[in-house]
């Protein structure tokens, strides 16, 4: 009988476990960060916010990016993403960018990092890592080749600022 009721309590530990530990990664994200990289080849300055949303159902991400060329030209991009989780964690949701661009969402909490897989077969399809460092935010940025190979394009690191 202990055998039994241990073999039905491991999965729910197991289950009630993830779901704190993703709750945790996206609750550790809330704030605003700012910080620099590089993004395609270019200098990057970001800032961007994390916030509930739909009544705590959700997250909203506001985000800029200015990135500058070698030769000095500013390049500024802005989006915001809306995500909608549900009771087991899973979040999906959009991402609209100052490009003109709508891409879906697949959010995926990980013991210390958020992922979020964007894009579908009619457009562009990437992968961006949100993983904490200690108070230091860094953010990976790659996007599917052709060749079905995930290809860096970005890397930032950013502060969290207090208002």
């Amino acid at each position: 009988m202990q055998r039994l009721t241990l073999m039905l309590l491991l999965p729910l530990s197991l289950f009630f476990s993830f779901l704190a530990s993703a709750e945790d990664v996206w609750q550790s994200l809330i704030g605003r960060w700012q910080g620099s990289g590089e993004v395609s080849g270019m200098a990057a300055t970001i800032a961007l916010q994390f916030r509930p949303a739909f009544g705590g159902r959700g997250y909203h991400l506001d985000f800029e990016n200015r990135m500058r060329g070698k030769d000095g030209k500013t390049w500024p991009f802005a989006a915001e993403a809306l995500y909608r989780c549900d009771a087991a964690g899973a979040c999906r949701g959009h991402w609209y960018d100052s490009r003109g661009m709508v891409l879906p969402l697949n959010a995926t909490a990980q013991s210390d990092r958020l992922v979020v897989e964007w894009g579908d077969e009619s457009t562009e399809r990437g992968r961006t890592t949100y993983r904490l460092d200690e108070d230091t935010l860094r953010i990976t940025d790659e996007v599917l080749g052709k060749d079905g190979a995930w290809k860096v394009f970005g890397t930032t690191s950013a502060e969290r600022k207090v208002d």
